[in-house]
């Protein structure tokens, strides 16, 4: 162990660096570490409920601030820490070169930890790497982290447990946790979608990015209005069709709907569409929707393979309501 290893052995006290980089893993941890456990729970539960609900009701402002008390709690776990320690672990530790400093650098960037250490070679190779093969950080960034705490001047545990465990956390948190959040999150609350046709035009364009809300109608019925995707119907699989389909509600159980004269009419009463794309030309029904089915229609009538055309889609198979045009920035809106 060198000298300046040797200085801090006698000392005992929480690092606020690795504090932070708790918390850059999930907000709360940071302030576990630091045994402030109430706060780490009050910033983990406010986060999570943002975000959750940013998603639920796909609100930007919510996104905002569950970003918010993120950065926050970054802040928060390095002052936590920090007042955990004697002035003279503090002051010793301003001294030198901070390992886990340099460690939360290099999660930023790899490489930044390093080129901070004095390791410039190492840093700029690990930054053109990074930039050459951005997908290699998932597997060799817990590396990255152990090598630049290992090559820092100064460690101030006494063996490698520390790093060795935040290393492997780190490991984890790449192979398991974040792809089993993403599956959760695109299996039961949002995901993403783009539109390949033309059939929801002037609403929704070619190449528009959509997010799909899946929790929306676990707590309210489908309503008229709504644009929905769903998987394809018998009918719809009958003549090959495996992709999903993103249309408009028109009808809901028990309505009757009739096309005609260029209008469309639900339970004999105009409806006012001020979104599609030109009137039908075409003459549809009267049907009546049966219970716990919907009839769909696309905004651009007169090319859309909808519901006039196969019948109805049963409530089973909608996957969720489309509540957001998220890309490209120009055409960003909440979907109405």
């Amino acid at each position: 162990m060198s000298n300046s290893n040797e200085k801090f052995s006698f000392l005992l006290g929480k690092e606020p660096w690795l504090a932070t980089n708790f918390s850059f893993l999930l907000p709360g941890l940071g302030q576990f570490y630091s045994k402030s456990y109430i706060k780490g729970i009050l910033f983990l539960f406010t986060h999570l409920a943002f975000l959750f609900t940013a998603l639920f009701i796909s609100s930007i402002f919510c996104l905002f601030l569950a970003g918010l008390i993120y950065f926050i709690g970054l802040f928060d776990a390095y002052y936590s820490a920090k007042k955990k320690n004697t002035d003279t672990f503090n002051q010793e530790r301003k001294k030198y070169k901070d390992p886990w400093l340099a460690v939360f650098l290099s999660r930023l960037i790899p490489g930044m930890g390093h080129i901070y250490i004095g390791k410039y070679l190492w840093g700029i190779l690990l930054i053109a790497l990074s930039i050459i093969f951005p997908i290699s950080q998932i597997i060799t960034l817990p590396f990255i982290t152990y090598h630049v705490y290992m090559n820092a001047p100064v460690r101030r545990e006494e063996d490698r447990s520390a790093i060795v465990q935040f290393s492997i956390i780190l490991f984890l948190s790449f192979i398991i946790i974040a792809p089993v959040s993403a599956f959760t999150i695109r299996t039961f609350i949002a995901e993403a979608r783009y539109i390949a046709s033309s059939s929801m035009e002037p609403t929704l364009m070619i190449n528009d990015r959509l997010i799909i809300n899946k929790l929306t109608y676990k707590f309210e019925a489908p309503k008229r209005g709504d644009i929905i995707i769903f998987n394809p119907t018998e009918a719809l699989k009958a003549r090959n069709f495996k992709d999903v389909f993103l249309q408009r509600i028109i009808g809901i159980p028990d309505d009757t709907v009739e096309v005609k004269d260029g209008k469309v009419y639900v339970n004999e009463k105009l409806l006012e569409e001020n979104y599609i794309a030109e009137p039908p030309d075409y003459e549809f029904g009267p049907v009546k929707v049966p219970p716990n089915s919907y009839l769909v229609l696309g905004d651009n009538r007169n090319n859309s393979y909808d519901s006039h055309y196969w019948g109805f889609v049963p409530k089973d198979l909608i996957i969720g309501k489309a509540t957001k045009i998220f890309w490209p920035l120009e055409r960003a809106r909440d979907i109405k």
